[in-house]
């Protein structure tokens, strides 16, 4: 079963009356971003889509209302599989509080609603699960129809118990925590605690929200949470949770950052369900993707790369007092780095040990292994008692610990632990002569290490691959099993390194040697761009969570090759070149060309520069 997800459209009337809604230049292109995103969408054939609300952007009342759902529903015509909708606020008027200044949700704009597009809450029984619809504006009201939803809730929940259930909703019942106060994104209380305490009495399996236009992830009382991303423009506000200023003029300080925009596609098994996330870019045309690189046809597969996490992937930020919510601040996690590495279909992350320390981190930790991703921790420190004790707690979301050593305890490793160890090797500091020493130590082995001989048998070494080796002929050096630690590419102390040419292949470089050895484990040292401090340099995302042309080679190789792929590396006149037996050249170019499959832009038989990520 594939469900494909959209939430928040916003169309606009055309025309004089679509303009006077426009706040912004991007608000023009709502209607053709949608358009592509739904011919994207058709493409993958789902068995039917479910949209999360906010279908129209001019609220109801307005004359351009009705003229906006004219226009989404001539793009939804095209859909020929069972589509329903679950009302958003601007779909019948917001949910019940004072301050704000749109139209409350009202009996009235419900039977426009109704007569588009039928009842505001549903039950689609299918063959071993059920899909709930809720209407969450009506929730607090006092109407009439938020008592008869809540029996109809009640009587259906209890009618469910033992089946698999997925619920769909506009507003998220909250944001970062059930115990949050109030605000423009989540539900006021008696209903939240009310529709939480109902869910979690079957557990429902998972629940999508729309309204914030920002992904974000929870797992909460057995429920898995999607917070998903607008087809149209995203909330300026969550442009605080990245540390960086807002783009260049044209991202309209944060609200058009269209790397964020997009859908999902749920993929159900008897196993459980695969979350598929699939970025649009804002795009105004469908893409023509290569074979094989098609979004929504299927979960990412395994990623042959693991990753290191070194900023805070699950840094909480306030949310200043403003814009929508001029009276109060409200707090939110940064999850775009975590769903990035869950795009790629990533099973290993590589973070520091101190992570664990840490009570919230360690309630992430649970949604990862609800995930499938294991864990790498890395320390100079030996364990203490009290970080046994918390390893033991997690040991079956660890994979290993990595305890980087000084080479004179390399003898004498930490016993009993409950994971598995892998250690690696802390140099000291190196004099480059009399006056200058460098400060920065690169721990991991290297092939010459002589200690490698001496280690036990049970331990893995750790062994770093400079930017400058190859990780294949690094993992052919290596002379007993072991773990590739593979540096990205650095320029020097005070230079930054920029060149995602040359990013791009290093990554491909070490995807090829995991798929060559599917045995081996193949960590990447970074993933985040680390663009400021000492040896500064591009990564796979930007520090706003956007991917960088790293991050798409390496989605696209993933989905091409499978472990044990014979991959042949060519260079000549066009640039670097990929062979994958039985699929067609695969470049990574050095400048436009039209043969062959593009790996950044997964498309074929197109010069990269029609792709607004083109390498130089």
């Amino acid at each position: 079963m594939r469900i494909a997800v959209i939430a928040d459209s916003h169309f606009h009337a055309e025309g004089d009356e679509g303009r006077l809604q426009h706040g912004y230049p991007s608000d023009a292109s709502f209607n053709a971003r949608n358009r592509a995103a739904i011919a994207e969408l058709i493409a993958a054939a789902p068995a039917r889509v479910i949209h999360l609300g906010d279908v129209p952007h001019p609220v109801p009342g307005l004359r351009a209302h009705a003229l906006a759902l004219d226009e989404a529903a001539a793009t939804y015509a095209a859909i020929e599989v069972p589509f329903q909708i679950v009302p958003g606020n601007h779909d019948v008027g917001d949910k019940p509080h004072p301050w704000a200044p749109a139209p409350s949700v009202s009996l009235e704009k419900h039977r426009v609603f109704i007569e588009r597009w039928g009842p505001p809450w549903w039950r689609v029984d299918l063959p071993d699960l059920t899909l709930l619809g809720i209407d969450t504006p009506v929730l607090n009201s006092g109407l009439p129809l938020e008592a008869e939803q809540w029996a109809w809730l009640e009587q259906t929940l209890a009618e469910l118990r033992g089946r698999r259930v997925f619920c769909f909703m506009h507003y998220p019942p909250f944001l970062l925590d059930p115990s949050e106060d109030e605000h423009y994104d989540n539900l006021a209380e008696p209903a939240r605690t009310r529709l939480l305490d109902l869910l979690a009495c079957l557990p429902v399996e998972a629940a999508f929200c729309g309204h914030v236009h920002h992904p974000f992830l929870h797992h909460h009382r057995g429920t898995a949470w999607y917070l998903l991303p607008s087809t149209a423009f995203v909330r300026p506000g969550f442009a605080e949770l990245a540390r960086v200023a807002p783009g260049p003029p044209e991202t309209e300080h944060g609200r058009n950052e269209q790397g964020r925009l997009g859908w999902c596609m749920l993929h159900i098994d008897a196993q459980g369900h695969r979350v598929e996330w699939v970025r649009s870019e804002g795009r105004e045309q469908a893409r023509a993707w290569a074979p094989g690189l098609e979004p929504g046809l299927a979960p990412p597969p395994p990623c042959p790369l693991g990753l290191t996490l070194r900023h805070a992937w699950d840094a909480v930020e306030d949310i200043p007092a403003d814009n929508l919510d001029p009276y109060r601040r409200k707090r939110a996690r940064n999850d775009l780095a975590l769903l990035a590495a869950l795009e790629l279909g990533v099973q290993t992350l590589r973070l520091p040990l101190s992570d664990l320390r840490f009570e919230s981190t360690r309630q992430r930790f649970d949604t990862l292994a609800a995930l499938g991703i294991q864990l790498v921790l890395f320390t100079a420190e030996e364990p203490d008692a009290r970080d046994r004790a918390l390893l033991a707690r997690h040991r079956q979301q660890i994979l290993a610990l990595e305890w980087v050593a000084p080479r004179h305890r390399l003898a004498d490793p930490p016993r009993e632990l409950p994971v598995p160890l892998w250690v690696s090797v802390h140099p000291r500091a190196a004099v480059r002569d009399e006056r200058r020493f460098d400060h920065f130590p690169l721990p991991g082995f290297l092939p010459e290490d002589r200690e490698l001989d001496g280690l036990a048998p049970g331990l893995l070494p750790v062994l770093r691959v400079p930017d400058s080796v190859c990780p294949a002929q690094a993992g052919l050096a290596l002379r007993r099993p072991g773990v590739l630690l593979v540096e990205l590419p650095r320029a020097g102390e005070a230079q930054a390194c920029t060149d995602d040419l040359a990013l791009s292949h290093r990554v491909v470089a070490a995807a090829a040697a995991a798929l060559g050895s599917p045995g081996r484990t193949v960590l990447l040292d970074g993933f985040v761009d680390h663009d400021r401090g000492y040896f500064p340099r591009h990564g796979l995302l930007d520090r706003k969570g956007d991917p960088r042309a790293a991050w798409w080679a390496l989605r696209n190789l993933s989905r091409l090759c499978r472990p044990g792929a014979g991959l042949a590396v060519q260079e000549d006149a066009r640039g670097r070149l990929l062979r994958i037996p039985g699929s067609p050249t695969i470049l990574l170019p050095a400048r436009p060309t039209a043969e062959g499959i593009d790996l950044v832009t997964g498309l074929a038989e197109g010069p990269p520069s029609l792709h607004p990520r083109v390498l130089p």
